[in-house]
């Protein structure tokens, strides 16, 4: 109880010195986001997410295959080797 507490108090040191310099640098700015900007935004995000996955997931099922087939191999000539023998 007493490392939860001391682990707390930390967090909340840090966020309180986080929070305070943060205020500190602020500089007001006088911007304004177009909202398609924003939708434009969101679909590239969305978009680059979307690829990401599809790429991660093609490379995984070739490297899944690849072993596969090195598993089949090992076991052909191990199959192989076993007839031989006999």
């Amino acid at each position: 109880m007493r490392k939860l507490s001391e682990f707390l108090r930390r967090v909340v040191a840090r966020l309180y010195f986080f929070i305070g310099f943060s205020m500190l640098l602020t500089i007001t700015a006088s911007a304004y986001i177009d909202p398609a900007t924003t939708a434009m935004l969101t679909q590239i995000i969305a978009g680059a997410v979307i690829t990401l996955g599809v790429v991660f997931g093609v490379f995984r099922q070739k490297i899944i295959m690849f072993l596969k087939n090195i598993s089949v191999k090992r076991t052909q000539r191990k199959l192989e080797k076993q007839h031989k023998d006999t």
